[in-house]
């Protein structure tokens, strides 16, 4: 039976956002373990760090290189190849024994993700409209909000992380073999248009857009890690309570990045921001000032809510600040320096909590937040809208 390319499309369009799913799933994984990972492996709490250390950088490696490597596949093919690395990666990790075995599968899981990240983005950008692009990262929350609860889930009927992991493996093979039957849908991407590129100047001002990426993604991702490990360390919940509100953290993204696609037309990208940066402060204050365990859940949300809007305004709004040729180069700065501020922040953090204990988390976290306020207010200030 012949399928139109108009039912191709949605389709694909469909497999896309089931990428995304793919993608996500093992973001909130590794918080939700480490409290138990780590006494099995017989390392301190900032050994997670080295994770994250490797991960990061290897995902920002993979999503240069990517684009080359999809001239010569195709796009369809490297996305298949990577959702194929990440679930062998999973399934690594789930039957480590030692905390090397853990660094080295953490390896592929790096050059999996990253590979996914940036080639989906740009096709659907080239391909589909802007609302598409909101609910795509709002499917990356669908699959940051699986992974914790899938985890939680087999820890709450006592089985070992190990056993979580090689759950999480089996979907995502799953998600390859659709892929993998997806891969004629897929738009020929491969020829390269853009042999004469205009020279771009880099302006002082762009400056301000890359912080804000850089503290952002930092910040996103240390919650994510790190608030687990809180829970369980600080306010002495059990792991099988304390999943569940990291997956209520992942799922108040996911339904707010949903909400914002709907809304922030009438808002506008900037007047988003200034809501998202509000409500993720108000919840990282009210964790500072409380500590009774229905409030640590709605403040997580609100921590969670407040984020949702906020990459995804952060990155469209770029080409309303500056000239095309130059948003396209900052758009690609944004994205290298999200990864490289997950890295340096969430890492940076764990080996303060060492000397200083881990109830230094949101304090941090507030401060993080406030700063950003302040640099997007002036951002806005030294850029007037161009009007694209």
């Amino acid at each position: 039976m012949k399928i139109s390319s108009i039912t191709k499309n949605r389709i694909l369009l469909s497999i896309i956002y089931l990428s995304f799913i793919s993608l996500g799933l093992p973001d909130g994984s590794l918080g939700i373990s480490w409290p138990l990972m780590r006494i099995d492996f017989n390392q301190p709490i900032e050994a997670a760090g080295l994770i994250i250390l490797i991960t990061l950088p290897l995902s920002a490696l993979s999503s240069i290189y990517s684009h080359k490597l999809s001239h010569r596949l195709g796009i369809g093919k490297v996305t298949f190849l990577s959702a194929l690395l990440t679930a062998s990666s999973l399934l690594g990790i789930g039957f480590s024994k030692n905390y090397t075995m853990l660094v080295l599968f953490s390896i592929g899981l790096g050059l999996g993700q990253g590979a996914v990240d940036s080639l989906l983005n740009s096709y659907v950008a080239k391909h589909y409209s802007s609302r598409h692009m909101t609910w795509l990262h709002g499917f990356w929350g669908v699959g940051a909000t699986l992974g914790p609860t899938i985890m939680t889930t087999v820890l709450k009927y006592n089985y070992s992380w190990s056993t979580a992991y090689k759950s999480l493996s089996t979907l995502q093979y799953l998600i390859a073999f659709i892929l993998f039957l997806s891969l004629s849908f897929w738009l020929n991407d491969t020829k390269n248009t853009t042999t004469n590129k205009p020279k771009v100047t880099f302006d002082l001002r762009m400056i301000y857009g890359i912080a804000l990426f850089f503290l952002y993604v930092g910040i996103e991702l240390s919650v994510g890690l790190w608030t687990n490990s809180y829970l369980v360390e600080e306010i002495k919940l059990l792991p099988s309570v304390s999943g569940y509100i990291i997956a209520s953290y992942y799922g108040s993204i996911m339904s707010g990045r949903f909400l914002s696609g709907i809304i922030s037309n009438r808002f506008g990208n900037r007047n988003m921001i200034r809501l998202g940066l509000f409500l993720s402060g108000l919840g990282a204050f009210l964790l500072i000032i409380n500590k009774d365990i229905q409030l640590i859940r709605f403040s997580i949300i609100l921590i969670g809510l407040g984020f949702a809007p906020l990459y995804p305004s952060m990155m469209h709004e770029t080409p309303r600040r500056f000239k095309e040729e130059q948003a396209n180069v900052l758009i690609s700065y944004q994205v290298g320096i999200a990864y490289i501020g997950g890295t340096i922040i969430s890492t940076g953090l764990g080996y303060l909590f060492n000397p200083l204990g881990i109830s230094i988390l949101y304090p941090i976290i507030f401060c993080f937040i406030l700063f950003m306020f302040i640099i997007s207010e002036v951002y806005n200030h030294v850029t007037p809208k161009q009007g694209h």
